[in-house]
């Protein structure tokens, strides 16, 4: 960046116009291929850098103070400010988010608990769930526990590379994170271990995009039909958008080369996202990123939009959004409410059941 003159007023408006769509996007950065799209999208017409004498957009942005050319890890141009004014208000901001920060105790107060009239922390345990330790006594009888003759070889492996492909919901896989897996856990059944990494087939909780992107390249097995929301770990993590967004193609890649049919769904508002607006805008990109899909030439898929569908349903319950906040103490994935469970999984039957009947 370097500034040679004094820009015009009509320069100055457009310069300002650009810088505040640069800070929307944050510490990523606005991509440089994005900046006219973004730019027209907000404005309504698109930035008239010629009229300043430039030979292209690009020359004309290293002419604008404060904002720099930078490239990220996969040499993509990306456009980030960098001003007093900025870091000014930054330092204050995270001032006063020190400044407010209360450590959250996660013990309570067990009254007289060492005979001596004193306070003594304990951990807080949570409820359990209805499980055989805690059922009635009798409810359940083992007896086929190492029978021989089920220790067949053969028929277990079968089994096993079978039960890779799980979780399925109507007739296509599922692949994804904490989502797919509180569905499978929590509604369908689905065996998810209490003890060790919480996983289900390819649904693991916790999975990044490039993570689940390394199980598919290892995946003996897929099925024909795929089902795919994964992004909301990396939103957590703090990834980049860009990164995000090429994880997500190189996820497409190798889904394409197993030779499988790809639907894939936008992320949803959850109670377990801080309402951040950062995140919140950072989402709606990778969500757009996601409806792209329907229309590229090379690498086309079926998209379900459920984040419009939860707005859609939220819209229509103004005074009881809250309805999908609301969790039980004993939810383990904290990613929906019960209410949001129900219309993701009406939402879900209702479109794969309609791409397999039409062929899609």
């Amino acid at each position: 960046m370097v500034l040679t003159q004094q820009i015009s007023c009509e320069e100055q408006q457009i310069t300002n116009i650009l810088v505040s769509i640069i800070c929307l996007y944050g510490n990523d950065g606005l991509p440089m291929d994005r900046v006219e799209a973004e730019f027209q999208n907000y404005c309504g017409f698109p930035i008239p850098w010629r009229n300043f004498g430039a030979k292209s957009l690009r020359a004309w942005i290293t002419t604008l103070p404060h904002i720099y050319i930078v490239t990220d890890r996969y040499n993509n141009e990306i456009l980030i400010e960098h001003s007093p004014k900025s870091m000014h208000i930054k330092d204050l901001i995270l001032k006063q988010k020190q400044a407010h920060y209360k450590p959250q105790n996660c013990f309570k107060k067990n009254y007289y608990a060492n005979g001596n009239n004193e306070y003594e922390p304990q951990q807080y345990q949570m409820k359990h769930r209805l499980e055989c330790q805690n059922l009635p006594e009798g409810s359940y009888i083992h007896t086929s526990i190492n029978n021989v003759a089920l220790n067949d070889a053969g028929r277990y492996e079968k089994f096993e590379e079978l039960e890779a492909m799980l979780p399925l919901f109507y007739k296509h896989q599922a692949l994804g994170d904490d989502f797919f897996l509180d569905i499978a856990d929590s509604k369908l059944g689905y065996y998810v271990p209490d003890k060790g990494p919480k996983e289900c087939g390819l649904c693991v909780a916790g999975q990044t995009i490039s993570g689940l992107t390394e199980r598919v390249k290892l995946a003996k097995n897929l099925a024909p039909r795929v089902v795919v929301m994964i992004g909301f770990q990396d939103l957590i993590n703090g990834q980049n958008i860009s990164t995000m967004i090429t994880d997500l193609r190189q996820l497409v890649v190798e889904l394409k080369k197993k030779n499988t049919r790809i639907t894939l769904i936008t992320l949803v508002p959850s109670p377990k996202l801080p309402k951040i607006r950062r995140l919140e805008i950072r989402m709606d990109i990778f969500n757009r990123a996601i409806i792209d899909y329907a229309t590229d030439p090379v690498l086309k898929c079926n998209i379900i939009d459920m984040s419009t569908i939860f707005i859609k349903e939220t819209e229509k319950f103004k005074k009881d959004f809250e309805r999908f906040k609301k969790l039980t103490k004993s939810d383990s994935y904290k990613v929906f409410s019960d209410y949001g469970r129900k219309v993701f999984l009406n939402a879900l039957k209702s479109c794969l059941k309609e791409q397999i009947e039409y062929g899609h």
